[in-house]
């Protein structure tokens, strides 16, 4: 009997780690803005996607084939936060730009398609970009730079 219930025990466990159901395999688009990004005189435009609830912050890109150069996902919390992201199920290498409450990019972190490793930020953040690999090379940022935030933009949940 004991080893029943210590199987039932770890099963439990095992579940309890993966967060639960995954999201289902389509492809869901949220409501979008354009950011712009700064630093110095490099500057750009980017039309985000906004993953403001619990939900789409977990679905974020996944499932998603391609991103354009001139597209990212904005991941809006409702406070600062420290928790990792992942690319499982993500199958286009994305730079995740973890940025402060006003917007100032603290760090950020190369992920590879499908990989199930947490991406963790050395310190708390409030939001999250997630834009093609290479994307702040490619336009002169980095660390430091500003993500200019729309006024409009919806509460996170």
């Amino acid at each position: 009997m004991r080893p029943f219930l210590l199987a039932m025990l770890m099963g439990g466990l095992v579940l309890a780690g993966c967060g639960g159901k995954s999201p289902s395999p389509t492809v869901t688009s949220w409501p979008s803005r354009t950011v712009a990004v700064r630093n110095g005189t490099a500057s750009t435009t980017l039309t985000v996607e906004l993953a403001t609830t619990l939900r789409e912050r977990e679905q974020g890109l996944m499932f998603r084939q391609s991103l354009s150069d001139s597209q990212g996902m904005l991941f809006l919390f409702p406070a600062d936060g420290a928790g990792g992201f992942w690319m499982a199920n993500t199958y286009v290498p994305l730079t995740i730009a973890y940025l402060a409450a006003d917007g100032t990019v603290l760090e950020m972190r190369d992920g590879k398609p499908l990989d199930q490793t947490i991406l963790t930020p050395r310190q708390p953040y409030r939001d999250v970009l997630e834009v093609s690999q290479g994307w702040f090379d490619r336009h002169g940022l980095g660390v430091g730079s500003q993500v200019i935030l729309p006024a409009d933009l919806p509460a996170a949940e």
